[in-house]
């Protein structure tokens, strides 16, 4: 900006020097950011320049941004009355007073301004603003009627007072404001909307209906007027009709991706999703077919399809998800969820492997890959794994639990009973209410003949954190069996095989040895046989019932 227009031709040359220097070291320590800076250069110009109504206005906004109100509206009213001509300063000391709560005050201004320069259209609504955040309706219609001379019917100034008229409670006249935009512009989708949503608004859900098949006849594939025709006649109970609708505005690329799976999501918490998915899945067919390279389209379909417990669908449709953006850990940490829960450790173990390449810093991959290697008996793997992704967690002690909890079955594993326990009191340490951890350590200690008495309290409260657990109560029967506790282990073991464990060939090995310590020999050997027929270890079961002894 330059000095000269405003006022430094008209100082001594001296002072019109020092002037100009000391406005633009203000103007250099604003744009570096220095408002204090800044404040003092202007604040020295205006001592050599006191008329100086630029300097004024820079004060102005300095001390507006400081929120220093008053001050900031006594320099922008100098500044305004220095140059009433200069549209700026009239619009920023209006600004001001509506910030300050003196909105007569800012009414006044902006009305001046339109005075001196009726062209300027956006000052209309600023002064209608203000006027309806005071209540006064009249007056605000008034100022857009004064627009709507200027320039005409326009879609700005009848939604405005549409919006009035509804605030009114005028229904009929917001109507009348609505049907100008459509005679005015009758090849607009968008008015009609406008009228058939007022319509809804105000219970006349017949004429509503009329509308938007006018709206469908014009745009068949205009999805918004598809979705409200669904949305009318699934409130009328229509509900083979709101489908076809629902379907039809899928299958229009006109509608975003976003607002249909917004949609399914919808449906999949609706009450009856459980007992019926079969919407939400033709809808995500039909999202698919309109949207086949977007991975939204099947990453929503293998939610619906976990949803409903079709895991190998679902995850067919998170694997295509993933096939074509595959920079996205969600879906890939639910692809590996779904082969854990499927028992497909191979395909969790090359699936993890594809994740960690992508995603080298998070650590949940390595966790999968672990579990996978333990599950296939490649335990020095895993132990490798998880130990990798044991190290990059930060600040998350469960699933630094979670790690510990795994590689202390995986030291187990290879007969490192010292790194297992550690491990397992580590992750004990972070989550001590973790019933499978609790249960198998306890097990373990069992096995080993070690620390009972502890693996007897970690073992009874695995079975009260989880009751009913067939594999916890069988591990509480075995520790009370280790601790010649008989009756209660043979209770607990018999609960085992109540809940789900009859054809365990563990369980009913312990119940075996339980019941030959109880000197109940031929149920014992019952036991034993039961064992052999559901898979367990012949030779070494064959060896109790020969001998009448309990294997080593």
């Amino acid at each position: 900006m330059d000095p000269e227009q405003f006022d430094a031709a008209s100082l001594p040359p001296n002072a019109e020097r020092r002037f100009k220097e000391l406005f633009f070291d203000g103007s250099k320590a604003k744009i570096l950011g220095d408002s204090e800076q800044s404040k003092i250069k202007f604040l020295e110009a205006l001592n050599v320049n006191p008329n100086s109504s630029t300097v004024k206005f820079e004060l102005a906004r300095i001390y507006a941004e400081e929120g220093n109100l008053t001050t900031a509206i006594e320099y922008a009213g100098d500044a305004s009355r220095k140059d009433p001509g200069n549209i700026w300063y009239a619009e920023f000391l209006g600004q001001l007073y509506a910030e300050a709560g003196k909105i007569d005050d800012s009414v006044r201004i902006f009305r001046n301004i339109l005075t001196n320069n009726p062209n300027q259209y956006d000052y209309y609504f600023h002064l209608a603003s203000l006027l309806l955040a005071q209540g006064r309706y009249d007056d605000a219609m008034k100022v857009y009627q004064d627009l709507e001379n200027l320039v005409g019917i326009s879609d700005e100034v009848s939604s405005q007072r549409q919006l009035i008229y509804m605030e009114r409670g005028d229904f009929e006249n917001a109507l009348i404001e609505i049907d100008k935009l459509i005679e005015t512009n009758p090849e607009e989708v968008r008015y009609r909307g406008m009228k058939a949503e007022l319509f809804e608004k105000t219970d006349r859900q017949k004429e509503a209906l009329e509308i938007y098949n006018v709206m469908l006849e014009m745009e068949p594939d205009n999805g918004l007027v598809l979705l409200s025709l669904y949305e009318i006649n699934k409130r009328d109970g229509q509900d083979e009709e709101a489908f076809q609708y629902i379907n039809r505005a899928f299958l229009s690329p006109e509608l975003s991706i976003d607002v249909k799976v917004n949609i399914i999501l919808n449906l999949m918490n609706t009450p009856g999703f459980k007992k019926d998915a079969t919407q939400a899945i033709d809808l995500g067919k039909s999202l698919e077919l309109t949207h086949p390279t977007d991975a939204k389209s099947y990453a929503i379909q293998g939610d619906v399809y976990y949803n409903k417990g079709m895991f190998e669908e679902s995850r067919y449709k998170f694997r295509q998800a993933i096939a074509i953006d595959p920079n996205r850990p969600p879906i890939w940490q639910q692809v590996l969820t779904i082969d854990s829960q499927l028992s497909d450790f191979e395909s969790m173990s090359r699936e993890s492997a594809a994740a960690q390449e992508l995603f080298p810093e998070q650590p949940i991959f390595y966790l999968f890959g672990g579990i996978a290697e333990l599950s296939q008996k490649k335990y020095d793997d895993a132990i490798s794994t998880l130990t990798t992704g044991k190290n990059l967690v930060v600040d998350n002690s469960s699933l630094q639990a979670q790690f510990s909890a795994s590689l202390g079955d995986a030291y187990h594993e290879i007969g490192n009973s010292a790194k297992s326990d550690e491990h397992y009191e580590l992750s004990l340490k972070l989550e001590p209410n973790n019933p499978v951890v609790l249960n198998n350590y306890a097990y373990y200690l069992a096995n080993r003949n070690e620390k009972l008495e502890k693996a007897e309290q970690m073992a009874k409260k695995a079975n009260d954190l989880q009751p009913n657990e067939a594999s916890f109560q069988d591990t509480y029967g075995w520790v009370l069996f280790k601790r010649n506790n008989l009756q209660n282990a043979l209770f607990w073991i018999e609960e085992a095989l109540k809940n789900g464990a009859a054809n365990d060939p563990d369980v009913l090995d312990h119940h075996g040895d339980v019941l030959y310590n109880l000197k109940r020999y031929p149920d014992a050997v019952r036991s034993w046989q039961a064992a052999i027929e559901a898979g367990g270890n012949r030779s070494e079961l064959d060896k109790k019932i020969n001998s009448q002894t309990i294997g080593e």
